[in-house]
């Protein structure tokens, strides 16, 4: 059972329409490991938040799990892949941006233009996980990302049964601004397959994850 000490609650930010973004901690406060998880960043791939709902209930000594239920919750609210601004938050961030025009990957007006973005930023800062996991929909795969230690990616594909393979390297993805940013951490994406994702086999894979960070 948790401690309610161990359990916090932050707020990162607002959403272009106001609604709060908001990261929840568990775990002590000074544990060495720190892990973020984020359910979704594009609004109508919702399955990593049942994920990130159940991992509030779990602990690993020695981790402080970061969980962001979602990135995007104009986007959740209205059912779109992008904000309410019409940005896909996950070609917004300030690594490898490219300028593009309007439509479904549209990467906003300039990087790190949107206040989800920046929220996502600021906490990373803050926090500086080792480990980071962000959940999309719907390619069932875990994605490799090859800046990041791979022994952790392909562990996590094993546990989970989605493979680990490699997508284009796109523009200004939240992956690739996070290990950019941490040269020694690991952050990478997991692709769900469509419809509910079987919960408790990814929280044991994140768990085991974090523990491997733990000495």
């Amino acid at each position: 059972m948790l401690v309610a000490a161990l359990v916090s609650t932050l707020v990162l930010g607002h959403s272009a329409e106001g609604r709060e973004i908001r990261a929840t901690r568990v775990g002590a406060e000074d544990a060495p490991v720190k892990v973020l998880v984020v359910g979704d960043v594009h609004g109508n791939e919702p399955a990593g938040e049942a994920i990130v709902r159940a991992l509030r209930r779990e602990r690993v000594d020695g981790v402080q799990f970061w969980l962001v239920r979602t990135a995007n919750p104009d986007g959740r609210a209205a059912g779109t892949r992008q904000n309410a601004r019409g940005v896909d938050l996950n070609r917004n961030f300030p690594y490898r941006w490219q300028a593009g025009a309007r439509g479904t990957f549209y990467p906003g007006p300039r990087a790190g233009s949107e206040p989800e973005t920046k929220a996502l930023m600021r906490l990373v800062r803050r926090v500086r996980p080792q480990l980071g996991i962000y959940y999309h929909q719907q390619l069932g795969m875990t994605v490799r990302a090859p800046e990041a230690d791979l022994r952790v990616q392909r562990d996590y594909a094993r546990r989970t049964g989605l493979p680990l393979r490699s997508l284009p390297k796109y523009h200004g993805t939240a992956i690739g601004w996070q290990n950019h940013l941490i040269k020694d951490g690991t952050a990478f994406v997991v692709e769900l397959k469509a419809g509910p994702a079987p919960v408790r086999r990814h929280v044991k894979a994140v768990l085991a994850a974090a523990r491997s960070y733990v000495k």
